[in-house]
């Protein structure tokens, strides 16, 4: 299925089943998703289909989270994101306002065989920790090359 459509069937369902939601989150000052592009949730919707679901997902830079609704029948679905205040949102969802390595700094010993981890279209070398951290990962940046990208911000 090509993005434009997956990302027009969402836009539609998300409409249809939380539009307040859609009015809060599409609302915000600033906010960089609209029904045209919802972020790259063609990447998540492929994602769905084949993770379990009695598994818990942790999508670091999640945004304004319009993915969680592709993870609505897992187990959980944690969105982690340091600078969006208003995100999508379903019964098995939560949300932290952290970076990837203050989060998983504050995550202990937690037990990761069940837990599949997202970083789609994350700009930063933190996504190197996820890796590191869990065997069940997807990470994807298409420059990936992070130092350089740090020199010219």
């Amino acid at each position: 299925m090509k993005f434009e459509l997956i990302n027009s069937r969402l836009m539609k369902k998300l409409r249809l089943l939380c539009p307040e939601q859609c009015d809060k989150v599409f609302g915000q000052q600033y906010a960089d998703i609209d029904g045209d592009f919802l972020g790259f949730v063609d990447t998540y919707y492929y994602l769905s289909k084949i993770i379990p679901k009695h598994w818990t997902i942790m999508d670091f830079g999640c945004a304004y989270a319009p993915q969680a609704y592709y993870f609505r029948k897992h187990k959980h679905y944690i969105g982690i994101c340091p600078s969006v205040s208003k995100r999508f949102s379903f019964e098995n969802t939560t949300h932290c306002t952290d970076t990837i390595k203050g989060w998983l700094g504050g995550a202990g010993d937690m037990n990761t065989d069940e837990v599949f981890a997202i970083c789609n279209y994350v700009p930063s070398p933190e996504t190197e920790l996820v890796r590191q951290r869990f065997k069940n990962c997807y990470v994807y940046y298409p420059h990936g090359d992070f130092k350089a990208l740090s020199k010219s911000i």
